[in-house]
């Protein structure tokens, strides 16, 4: 299934040849999901024809399995917790569970089972103790062990954010990886310098990552050119309409791309604050058959520090109508500073919300 559009575009049937999609070659191996002859994605059975947990509308990963523990939705007796909301349930005259989703543990395990002394996998798990992707079965608040900035959870705001943390005073997390060069300056929080938050994303019509999607065709006649989204409220303030070029700007880049102005997106109130934000596309780059600004440029060089993802959800940015003009081999950009009068929060005290100290 993760080649099917590049089999497609390497096969070309003759004109005439194949009237439907079921005359194709092969096609349970390369489209949809298909089991027992039937196309389980692209089921639509209305909802008024099946059971609320919906188990043929489309498919869910993994098995169909439309809520993940859902041996939680019984008490330790195998009962529904709500007769309303019964999900799965412990069948005494049959010996095994009962319901409307597909059972994430065995089904014949009952909720009196105790795991012997030396048991190991699923036979480790009690009947009573739902979240099986835990050695002991139990749900966790926290995690006893093997993580870097635990074991308790705790609220860091990113390393580039535009407010300070609410809660206490270390404004970000500790243990994070910050690459220290000259080429990865992180924004202060609270700036005025960079007032927009940028998040990244990918696109439904692309496929996973963009050396994946630029080089097909089909995909490229989609998502034809690199765009950021802007809300209606940013785009007025900065004279931005629809399909304007706009200049993206972070410490460390700047990148152009068209305008998206949307309302799905809206600016925030922060600390008594209003902040705007945008949506970048991961997708573009410098090559593939088609390009634009590269979403990778603007992102600081951070790591989270137990499996060293890279922090690109969340930064902060500046976005001004306009284009790059090449000088030699660097962009020139005239940046305006931005005015005083109306700043963040510029300390820890300003930014604390009405009636709250740090």
């Amino acid at each position: 299934m993760r080649c099917s559009h590049t089999l497609r575009r390497a096969w070309k049937p003759a004109a005439g040849r194949f009237s439907s999609e079921s005359d194709l070659p092969f096609p349970e191996n390369y489209t949809g999901v298909y089991k027992d002859g039937v196309n389980q994605a692209a089921r639509r059975k209305p909802g008024n024809e099946q059971s609320f947990v919906a188990p043929e509308w489309g498919w869910a990963w993994p098995a169909n399995r439309r809520t993940l523990y859902n041996r939680a939705s019984a008490d330790p007796e195998g009962k529904p917790w709500s007769e309303r909301k019964r999900s799965m349930w412990w069948d005494e005259a049959q010996q095994k569970w009962a319901g409307y989703d597909v059972r994430d543990f065995p089904p014949d395990k009952a909720p009196s089972y105790r795991a012997p002394e030396n048991a190991t996998g699923m036979d480790a798990i009690d009947g009573d103790t739902p979240f099986f992707m835990h050695t002991d079965g139990k749900g966790w608040l926290f995690a006893p062990s093997g993580i870097k900035d635990g074991p308790l959870p705790t609220h860091y705001e990113p390393i580039e954010s535009p407010a300070y943390n609410p809660l206490y005073g270390q404004q970000s997390n500790p243990t994070a990886k910050v690459t220290a060069s000259p080429l990865n300056p992180v924004a202060p929080p609270a700036g005025v310098e960079y007032p927009v938050v940028a998040t990244t994303y990918r696109l439904t019509e692309h496929y996973l990552s963009g050396g994946m999607s630029r080089f097909d065709s089909w995909l490229n006649e989609l998502q034809p050119a690199m765009f950021v989204e802007i809300g209606i409220e940013l785009a007025q303030e900065r004279g931005i309409e629809h399909g304007d070029w706009v200049l993206v700007r972070t410490p460390r880049s700047e990148i152009e791309a068209r305008a998206m102005v949307t309302p799905r997106l809206h600016r925030l109130q922060i600390a008594g604050q209003y902040v705007h934000q945008i949506g970048v596309p991961i997708h573009f780059s410098f090559t593939g058959e088609v390009t634009g600004g590269q979403a990778n440029e603007l992102t600081p060089m951070v790591s989270e520090p137990n499996v060293k993802m890279h922090e690109g959800k969340s930064f902060m940015c500046d976005v001004r109508k306009g284009r790059l003009e090449q000088a030699s081999d660097k962009p020139t950009v005239k940046w305006a500073k931005r005015p005083k009068e109306t700043p963040m929060a510029e300390t820890p005290e300003q930014a604390q919300p009405e009636g709250r100290s740090a």
